[in-house]
C-alpha cells in the first residue's frame, strides 16, 4: 500500500494540489484609461537568463484575463513580489476573482501604489505603478 494520498485535481491544480514553492506576485498593468490595476499570479519564472541582449520572464495566464489584455495592449507590467504575510495573501486572493473590473479590484486595495524607477527614467511615457510593500519588483516591457 502506498504512503501517498490521492488528491482530487481541480481547475487551479497548481494552487490546490502542488507542494512545490511558487512565489505569489501581483502583476501591475495599465488599463486602457491609464489606471494601474493588479492581478495575483504564481506561475512566473525566468525564461531567458543568459546569452541574450535582454532578460525575460515567463507568465502563464489566461489570454482573456485583464492582465493579459493589458499586457498585449500596452506591453508594460511590473512583477511585484509580495512579502509572506497573511494580510497580503488575503488581499491577493480578494483581487483574484475573474470578472471583477479593475475599478472593483482596486477600490479598497490594501497595497500602496507608487511610481517605479521606469517612470522617473522616462517621464514622457506612462508605466504601471509598483507596490511599495513588495520586497522586489521587476519592471518589464
Amino acid at each position: 500500500m502506498s504512503s501517498f494520498e490521492n488528491l482530487r485535481i481541480v481547475d487551479n491544480f497548481y494552487q490546490t494540489s502542488a507542494f512545490f514553492p511558487m512565489p505569489t506576485v501581483l502583476i501591475s498593468t495599465l488599463t486602457e484609461e491609464g489606471m494601474t490595476t493588479c492581478g495575483p499570479y504564481s506561475l512566473v519564472q525566468p525564461y531567458y537568463v543568459a546569452s541574450k541582449d535582454y532578460y525575460a520572464m515567463l507568465l502563464n495566464c489566461r489570454n482573456s484575463s485583464n492582465t493579459a489584455q493589458d499586457l498585449l495592449r500596452s506591453g508594460k507590467c511590473a512583477i511585484n513580489f509580495i512579502p509572506d504575510k497573511r494580510k497580503y495573501f488575503k488581499e491577493a486572493v480578494r483581487m483574484s476573482w475573474p470578472g471583477d473590473t479593475p475599478q472593483e479590484k482596486m477600490k479598497d486595495c490594501l497595497f500602496t501604489l507608487e511610481d517605479g524607477l521606469r517612470a522617473a527614467e522616462d517621464p514622457n511615457n506612462l508605466y504601471p505603478k509598483v507596490i511599495a510593500e513588495a520586497y522586489q519588483v521587476f519592471e518589464c516591457t
